[in-house]
């Protein structure tokens, strides 16, 4: 008898590998952060902060003209927009850098976390059970709720650390929650796992429901 391949390749060993990629790459960040200097992971361990406003445009060089002044401790590059920089700087700003670069990968993370779940609980129980829809749908969720709450965040981390090293920037740590960039991918792919996890659970229960008359 011919063995069965698994329905699930090549994405199962992809997201396996992708996972073990990261837990790597996320330890030895952080074994370098305590005992080696210079080593930054996520924002932390960053000597410099810096933040482009993308709400002000401007031309090279028309930083008089513009009115842009950075606040005292920061210094401003002007290209398309105005580029803040620190070499000090403070608890605060460390925290925003590092929300903005934190928060992402938390939800990447996750993301791969859940598909992974999913996938060892259809490898054990098969593809058409209650519980892999459940999982289905916890990860349509995941990537409607998750990816609209993360840009939210990183939105208003930024602005907010803007604001902190600018003296006349519009921006502030409020107009973040209303400039945000919507993650449509995100959003209609999660839109489809949910819609997927519906079928697959009506599938479920009419084939149930045909076994129990047969």
């Amino acid at each position: 008898m011919a063995k069965v391949r698994n329905p699930l390749e090549p994405m199962s060993t992809a997201v396996r590998a992708v996972v073990t990629l990261v837990a790597v790459l996320l330890g030895a960040g952080l074994l370098g952060l305590l005992f080696s200097d210079g080593v930054q992971v996520l924002g932390i361990g960053d000597t410099s902060v810096c933040a482009e406003d993308s709400t002000m445009s401007v031309g090279v060089g028309e930083g008089p003209d513009w009115g842009v002044e950075p606040a005292p401790g920061a210094t401003v590059d002007l290209d398309a927009h105005p580029n803040y920089c620190t070499t000090a700087p403070s608890t605060a700003q460390s925290l925003l850098n590092t929300a903005t670069k934190l928060v992402p990968f938390v939800f990447s993370t996750g993301a791969l976390l859940l598909v992974l779940q999913l996938i060892r609980s259809a490898e054990r129980e098969g593809l058409y059970t209650v519980r892999t829809a459940e999982r289905l749908r916890r990860l349509g969720w995941w990537l409607v709720a998750g990816s609209t709450l993360a840009a939210i965040a990183v939105s208003t981390a930024k602005t907010g650390l803007i604001a902190s090293l600018s003296r006349d920037s519009e921006v502030s740590a409020l107009s973040g929650l209303l400039a945000w960039d919507i993650p449509y991918m995100a959003i209609f792919t999660g839109l489809g796992v949910l819609s997927f996890a519906r079928v697959m659970r009506v599938g479920i229960t009419m084939r149930e429901d045909l076994e129990g008359t047969i």
